[in-house]
């Protein structure tokens, strides 16, 4: 009698505070959720024999002196493992005895028995699998177990109070998401422990439906969220797929309906900072593979071709506190640190979306990621594409291919030992795109009279197949991407007018050295430079520019190059096999005398003559060149 008085005890004091049809409801509630132990419940969970539902949490004498009327046995344990971030701002410590937050730990941290209560002693659990077990606490592997034995360096905080600012914001007056007296986040600021399925489709006793990431959004804000792509994704929001991986732990179909937890975890990520649901690229994956996401998204197969950003060899090195400016420092800035490169160096998960910009602008797929800018300073956020490069492709040390210069060791394929980069800003595109001396178009127009310098230069870029791209013009004025050239070489950036739009487009892997869209042709230097080497001879204009499609993207090669427009020799260079690579430069030349034309010599095949390797321009098509090539010297060769 004594424990059934205790039920309606309980009743009564829900009746008072609620009135009779709350008290009915918090009953019901409670009753049909995982929280009831009561041995005729019909959770997995409950007690053996004991039949009172509120005695395992509360009891009306000889309780723990905590509110409310606490009847279970609370942990001993001295510190956990608390959650941190490098760009946590809020100070979080232990729980303490006036934090509520301590009292649901007296069951989720795995170290106190369910059953162990203050006035009622041991009773008596079975597990899941129906096996009687007296002093059952949950186990380890248990999604409820939120200790594990580490600590909660996995989970949300709680206990602590938060910092708002402009992305953290207190939730609004009468929201059911709150705080609580002293202005702290608390399990229950999240989760109703009497009521399971307010949320009915997670059923996490929430304190309020979670779609679209309702509650997570009371107190997040993140900047460009509600115009971003996982916010409102162009398709995937119904997927099967979607729904069995990457939301299985909602209950929730989609993308837009999982929001947030599309990629977080508030409890037991695969990722404690941040709380990211798995390690690296692996939760980009799981839409971007070509099941989910539309196959112009498909990103998984790009980083399995040949030449890569190396995203796969960096999972999880990536920090969001980086920046030249930031207490923790960028590592490809750092002349120590580890190079990386990972899908939020170049994209803002929270922002990302499919806006399109003129050059040099960031598209809505870079938004609001920070860069370098042209003279060097952060820009937060990039506002043009080429800053975004520049945080590893500029200033940043330990640039693989500069320790390994002139080799292929690494798998990015052969890069020129040019004549003039040989001081400290060597490969610094930065440095080189914002040349006074010559440079392609990136960061800044060339303003250069086409007719007489850049004869060559097409009205509008072409796709391969030789068809105007009318949206991409070209004049004296224009500025291009990096992206122009560094790109998808089976994407649909090689013909963005057409439907359907198959492969990802951007730089994220290519079947051609160095991640180019399309071939560029490279000679095989001599065993000294200047000697002979193997020349493929070409016989057409047409299969000249099939062998450099990349240059003549923009350059006209089957006719104004090929017919010698604005070098007399270039026909003879071309139709011998020489590539447009021995003699020019790609980027931009910092230093040297007559480079205007980009003309900077790979000195692993071209050799000096007699101790002199130089290139001079006297005027529209003429100038001379004093070199060693193909076994021959060239002293003032005039042209």
């Amino acid at each position: 009698m004594r424990r059934d008085f205790k039920t309606v005890l309980c009743t009564g004091m829900l009746a008072a505070v609620c009135g009779p049809a709350g008290a009915q409801y918090f009953k019901n509630r409670i009753l049909t959720s995982k929280h009831n132990f009561g041995a005729s419940s019909t959770a997995a969970i409950r007690a053996s024999t004991e039949q009172q539902v509120c005695v395992f949490c509360h009891a009306p004498h000889n309780a723990s002196p905590q509110v409310p009327l606490w009847n279970h046995r609370q942990p001993a344990v001295a510190a956990y493992g608390l959650y941190s971030s490098t760009t946590l701002r809020s100070t979080v410590t232990q729980p303490g005895a006036a934090d509520s937050s301590k009292l649901c730990l007296s069951c989720h941290d795995g170290t106190v028995a369910l059953g162990d209560t203050m006035n009622d002693g041991l009773l008596a659990f079975q597990d899941g699998a129906g096996v009687q077990n007296p002093n059952y606490m949950l186990p380890p592997g248990s999604a409820s177990n939120l200790h594990k034995g580490t600590g909660f360096g996995d989970d949300h905080p709680f206990a602590f109070t938060p910092m708002t600012g402009t992305e953290v914001m207190n939730p609004p007056a009468n929201d059911r998401v709150r705080l609580d007296g002293s202005g702290k986040v608390q399990c229950v600021t999240c989760h109703d422990p009497h009521v399971e399925d307010l949320d009915p489709t997670a059923r996490k006793f929430l304190v309020k439906v979670n779609a679209a990431s309702a509650l997570c959004l009371t107190c997040h804000t993140k900047a460009g969220w509600n115009t971003s792509s996982h916010k409102q994704p162009a398709n995937g929001t119904n997927n099967a797929r979607y729904t069995s991986v990457q939301g299985a732990h909602t209950g929730y179909t989609g993308v837009s309906q999982n929001g947030c937890e599309s990629c977080h975890r508030p409890h037991t990520p695969a990722v404690g900072q941040r709380l990211v649901k798995f390690i690296g690229a692996a939760t980009c994956y799981q839409c971007h593979n070509g099941t989910v996401a539309a196959a112009s998204l498909n990103i998984q197969t790009e980083f399995a071709k040949p030449y890569k950003h190396p995203v796969l060899t960096t999972a999880s090195v990536h920090d969001a506190s980086e920046g030249p400016a930031s207490a923790v420092r960028l590592p490809e800035i750092s002349s120590t640190a580890a190079r990386h490169a990972e899908c939020p160096d170049c994209h803002n998960g929270h922002a990302a979306n499919p806006a399109t910009a003129p050059a040099p602008a960031v598209s809505g797929a870079l938004s609001r990621v920070w860069g370098i800018q042209t003279g060097g300073g952060q820009a937060n956020p990039a506002a043009n594409q080429y800053e975004i490069c520049y945080k590893c492709h500029a200033d940043s040390a330990n640039k693989p291919y500069v320790v390994n210069a002139g080799t292929d060791s690494l798998g990015f394929g052969r890069l020129p030992i040019r004549q003039f980069d040989t001081g400290v800003d060597r490969y610094n595109k930065r440095v080189e795109f914002n040349s006074v001396v010559a440079y392609h178009p990136v960061a800044k127009a060339r303003n250069l009279v086409v007719t007489t310098d850049v004869r060559s230069l097409r009205t509008y870029m072409i796709t391969p197949g030789g068809t105007n791209i009318l949206t991409r013009p070209l004049n004296a004025g224009t500025i291009i991407y990096c992206t122009d050239c560094h790109n998808n070489d089976t994407g649909w950036n090689l013909d963005p007018a057409a439907t359907p739009k198959n492969g990802a487009a951007g730089p994220h892997g290519s079947n051609i050295v160095h991640l180019l869209e399309r071939s560029y042709m490279y000679n095989t230097p001599p065993g000294t430079p200047g000697n002979s080497m193997t020349l493929t001879q070409i016989q057409t204009g047409a299969a000249a520019a099939a062998a450099n499609r990349l240059c003549d993207k923009c350059h006209d090669v089957a006719a104004s190059v090929w017919s010698n427009q604005s070098f007399r020799y270039h026909h003879l260079h071309i139709q011998l096999g020489a590539a447009c690579s021995t003699c020019h430069a790609s980027h931009g030349i910092v230093t040297g005398s007559g480079a205007a034309m980009l003309v900077n010599f790979d000195t692993k095949i071209v050799g000096p003559s007699y101790g002199v390797l130089r290139y001079t321009r006297t005027g529209t098509r003429t100038g001379n060149c004093t070199l060693r090539c193909h076994s021959e010297n060239h002293t003032n060769w005039w042209y």
